[in-house]
């Protein structure tokens, strides 16, 4: 926005709108728009008027989001505009003030309750990427909370290492003809077996995608999703109420995840903790000892967290049963006891992997132990 003459009052706006619907239309979008870009139209959001709803759509070229927003249109062309300055602008805006948008060739202005902006636009639309087709894709339809489910009780273990750049994500697959979700860093395994259909190709739903996934979807809507994949090219596309997600998968194979599954009948020990618990102990990740190990000792039951460098050495009473001590990254054993609250760890050994199990008989979840 550039410093310019007295706005003049317009004669009637092109769209007129909400500020809550825009901005969570705005938000959702900008969701996949990079923060820097060499190509300047990738940091914008397209707005194209529709007849009674605004088409809000951001991309990075791997991920392409629709949005749309309730409005009142008139026919007008679509614009980009900037994706940070928009969200600015609607930012300090009361949710009930009204927005009303107008395009006077490469000036947008925006009157959002009293506040007039106007907007010089410095990319043309038809810059805009063309998002890829959907030739070639399978479909399935998928209850919006059930999905919702899958991607939460699995995304905390997708792996954030560029080498393995195969793990940088969710494999979604069939195991039986019903959809399974899997994620692991390699030193954790989150799998979910769920009560669906999966007739698509296998896929790996990229992180990037799954946190912009899981910010658009309700986690008690009842709304079916459609869901579309191919594997020549790699993509996904998911569609919700009011929105479209079109995904660049990730093109490479998953490993066998079976392997490092242990047999639960070979368990010789188990020590059931808790998030209250837990709170007891000091985190000392949060004093950046990240590698300190939690240290069950089965036999004597208690948890033991041990700390050389900052000379300290607590232990806490539990519940458990076994002959040997087995122990684990504290900052893992926190993640999964913040999200499941009471879990209880099955081991055979103390250098073997173990199983993690929750209140949710469709998830297992396996870690690798440390060195104690």
């Amino acid at each position: 926005m550039t410093l310019m003459e007295p706005i003049k009052p317009a004669a009637q706006a092109g769209i007129t709108c909400t500020v809550a619907d825009l901005r969570r239309a705005v938000n959702a979008a900008a969701f996949v728009v990079e923060r820097r870009n060499t190509i300047p139209v990738l940091g914008c959001l397209r707005i194209e008027p529709l007849n009674d709803k605004l088409r809000i759509e951001g991309t990075n070229l791997d991920s392409w989001l629709m949005v749309d927003c309730p409005a009142t249109c008139t026919k007008g062309e679509p614009f980009v505009i900037d994706a940070r300055l928009l969200i600015a602008l609607l930012t300090g805006a009361e949710r009930d003030d009204s927005v009303s948008i107008t395009l006077d060739g490469n000036v947008v202005t925006l009157r959002i309750g009293p506040a007039v902006a106007r907007v010089q636009l410095l990319c043309l639309a038809s810059d805009w990427p063309s998002e890829p087709g959907t030739k070639g894709m399978s479909w399935v339809s998928i209850p919006e909370a059930a999905l919702a489910k899958m991607i939460g009780r699995v995304r905390w273990a997708i792996s954030t290492e560029e080498t393995r750049y195969y793990l940088n994500g969710i494999y979604m697959h069939g195991r039986d003809g019903r959809l399974a979700c899997a994620a692991t860093d390699g030193h954790r395994l989150a799998l979910y077996r769920a009560d669906a259909e999966w007739p698509l190709p296998d896929l790996i739903f990229p992180r990037y995608s799954v946190a912009a996934l899981h910010h658009l979807m309700t986690h008690g809507g009842n709304q079916p999703l459609r869901i579309g994949g191919s594997a020549d090219p790699v993509r996904m596309q998911i569609s919700g109420h009011g929105w479209t997600l079109t995904v660049k998968c990730i093109d490479g194979a998953y490993p066998d995840y079976t392997r490092v599954i242990p047999d639960r009948g070979t368990m010789r020990g188990y020590a059931v903790i808790n998030r209250a618990l837990l709170r007891r102990v000091p985190n000392t990740r949060s004093l950046h000892h990240l590698g300190d190990a939690l240290k069950f000792d089965l036999s004597r039951k208690v948890a033991n967290l041990s700390s050389v460098s900052l000379g300290v050495d607590v232990e806490m009473p539990i519940e458990a049963d076994g002959d040997f001590s087995i122990g684990f990254n504290q900052r893992y054993v926190r993640e999964i006891a913040s999200i499941f609250d009471t879990v209880r760890i099955e081991a055979s050994t103390a250098s073997d992997a173990a199983l993690i199990l929750t209140e949710d008989p469709d998830l297992t979840v396996v870690l690798m132990p440390m060195r104690v």
